[in-house]
């Protein structure tokens, strides 16, 4: 059989995604290399070309599919589509993994993995965090955010949020997620809209 020669960043997603798929279904200690090169029919040395070792597979799966996730939150946030409020509001809503990440989740949702899942957590904050103070700072320039720190509270927000639609803390059902996510609305509305400061005529 003929060598298929790849795009070297399609090879690598190729075993990214063929290793998280079975990290996620078998384990990643009952999971070998050779698993892995046997599931897209590579040598083991093409593995070795491109990853040290199954811990750092990990790694550069978590890291793509952080940099998608940063990366539509950028698109959102240069949109002229929306106001601030409905970015905001979508920046959480709209945060759905796409078919690559959910072998990514549903490794990062076992329980032998709780503390590389609270890294990712942390580091999904972190990473979010300059996207939502950008989004507040345009609130507070349109006239929609009436807050005396905007900034402190989006980010008290962000760190909510982000345990609180975290399927791999809560096992909420669709129902409950649904019911969740149309009341974070209220809950930006009342943090972060608020009441105008009243005039000193008023006073």
């Amino acid at each position: 059989m003929p060598r298929v020669t790849k795009d070297p960043q399609e090879r690598k997603d190729e075993i990214l995604n063929a290793a998280m798929e079975l990290f996620a279904s078998k384990g990643y200690e009952q999971t070998s290399v050779s698993d892995i090169v046997k599931k897209i029919g590579v040598a083991q040395g093409t593995f070795y070309y491109y990853f040290q070792s199954k811990e750092e597979v990990v790694n550069a799966a978590c890291e793509r599919t952080l940099a998608s996730r940063l990366e539509s939150v950028k698109n959102l946030v240069e949109s002229s589509q929306w106001n601030a409020l409905e970015k905001l509001t979508r920046m959480f809503t709209d945060a759905s993994p796409n078919e690559e990440d959910v072998d990514v989740f549903g490794y990062l949702h076992q329980e032998i993995n709780s503390t590389l899942h609270q890294k990712w957590i942390v580091a999904e904050i972190m990473g979010l965090l300059p996207y939502a103070r950008q989004i507040v700072q345009l609130g507070v320039e349109e006239g929609i955010f009436h807050v005396r720190q905007p900034e402190l509270a989006v980010e008290f927000l962000l760190v909510g949020a982000s345990f609180w639609f975290d399927k791999g803390i809560f096992d909420w059902n669709e129902q409950e997620y649904e019911a969740k996510r149309q009341a974070l609305t209220d809950i930006i509305d009342r943090l972060l809209v608020g009441s105008p400061p009243a005039s000193p005529d008023v006073l």
